[in-house]
């Protein structure tokens, strides 16, 4: 199967540029079709369903239209990457957060976690567009993740007036030509404080600095600060093609499909096992019924226990009453005797106020209490609890609020994987 490359370009550029493995020599896309340019309309996409209807297809954006970025993140913190990345990020990014989708890949060898974000409008748009075109995507990369850094020094791309820049820490960034030559004299400049160089002091090896264009680089590199760099520049035909050729070479180059993107992975054995489960749905029918049939025979054992236990249960509560005829009725004598004494005072008080703080603990397995004791002189009940964070623990508290409590909160203690702290509960 060929490969095919789409480089998108700007998300208001009108056509893109398509590459594939095997129309490197060649125009022909398959057996079928030709191609007399490797530029095509946007609004063309769905010519090609035809012809690469088997194919990945790779779709390469602008960095433009991309947010890039390396962020150190705690070591604890692997399992909640996807949520702690935006907040990491949200100074840093004038587009609110919400809006926008963060994909990642591994720690680079500095420890720093690469990230990219993209538009969620502009993501759905491309999935829902390739979707209406019959076409598959495989990957969706960035343009300048697909430029591969030198040993030392910096690789930069020169193309309309635009730089895409990687350093050999794999720092990526992009800025227009007339803005590089600034930018990384401030960079040098940072750096030497941050080495604490004396002022008489500079860096003394010349940076290599390898220059692509299809472009001349004379005024740019007479631009560049005297003595910072050993430049050595490479002429190339076409920034698509080369990006392209290189791409074969590059794995670590992020994939936006990620997440709810993802592509779904297709199942080839769908219809042989549509076939071996209608073969067998009979059977499976069979055993469901003979299993709710049990199921139900168990249950109206265990609902026949459990009413003779009521009653039983009544008796050892009310030993001197006469026992009621049916469980029922023991019930409701039991209820109307908890609501007596919830409605008075001492012990009465305590139930109340412990049954209405206890209905809002509906989930257990994110906030629990450890310790509760109840002051009588002053009616305060005082509760530890856990919570598995702590917008758990101020959510029990605001409602608890808006039932009418008092309630009162020491701070928090961070225990474990949780946090721990003390309500003071009154009415």
């Amino acid at each position: 199967m060929a490969k095919l490359t789409l480089f998108w370009g700007e998300r208001s550029d009108p056509s893109f540029v398509w590459m594939s493995e095997q129309t490197d020599s060649s125009d022909s896309i398959s057996s079928g079709y030709q191609i007399s340019s490797k530029n095509l309309l946007k609004a063309d996409l769905s010519c090609l369903a035809d012809m690469l209807a088997d194919d990945s297809v790779t779709l390469v954006l602008s960095s433009s239209d991309i947010v890039s970025a390396q962020i150190e993140v705690p070591q604890k913190a692997q399992k909640l990457l996807r949520k702690a990345i935006p907040y990491i990020l949200e100074d840093e990014i004038a587009t609110p957060v919400e809006e926008l989708f963060f994909a990642f890949s591994q720690k680079n060898k500095n420890g720093l976690l690469p990230v990219r974000a993209i538009a969620r409008n502009y993501i759905e748009e491309l999935v829902a567009y390739f979707s209406a075109a019959e076409l598959k995507l495989d990957k969706i990369l960035v343009d300048i993740d697909l430029l591969e850094k030198s040993e030392l020094g910096m690789s930069l791309i020169l193309s309309n007036s635009e730089c895409l820049i990687v350093e050999d820490d794999e720092k990526r960034w992009r800025c227009h030509s007339d803005d590089f030559s600034w930018l990384v004299q401030k960079q040098f400049e940072q750096q030497e404080k941050e080495d604490n160089l004396a002022d008489n002091e500079h860096m003394p090896i010349a940076l290599p600095l390898d220059i692509y264009s299809d472009e001349a680089t004379d005024q740019f590199e007479h631009k560049l600060p005297v003595g910072r760099f050993a430049v050595e520049t490479h002429l190339l035909d076409n920034k698509q093609q080369f990006l392209f050729k290189n791409a074969a070479n590059i794995h670590n180059a992020i994939n936006l499909l990620q997440a709810e993107y993802e592509p779904k992975k297709e199942n080839s054995e769908l219809t042989n096992f549509l076939f071996k489960a209608a073969s067998i749905v009979g059977f499976v029918l069979l055993t469901h019924i003979i299993y709710q049939s049990v199921t139900l025979y168990t249950l109206s054992e265990k609902k026949s226990q459990l009413e003779t236990q009521k009653v039983t249960l009544y008796k050892q509560a009310f030993p001197s009453r006469k026992a009621p005829a049916s469980a029922a009725r023991a019930v409701k004598s039991m209820r109307s005797h908890m609501r007596t004494l919830g409605g008075g005072g001492g012990e009465g008080d305590f139930l109340t106020l412990l049954s209405s703080s206890s209905e809002k603990l509906t989930d257990l397995s994110q906030i629990y209490p450890t310790n509760i004791n109840y002051d009588n002189a002053r009616n305060e009940l005082r509760m530890d609890l856990i919570a598995s964070d702590l917008v758990v623990l101020d959510q029990y508290a605001d409602a608890l609020r808006n039932s009418g409590h008092k309630v009162s909160k020491s701070s928090e203690t961070q225990t474990g994987d949780g946090y721990s702290s003390r309500l003071t509960i009154n009415r």
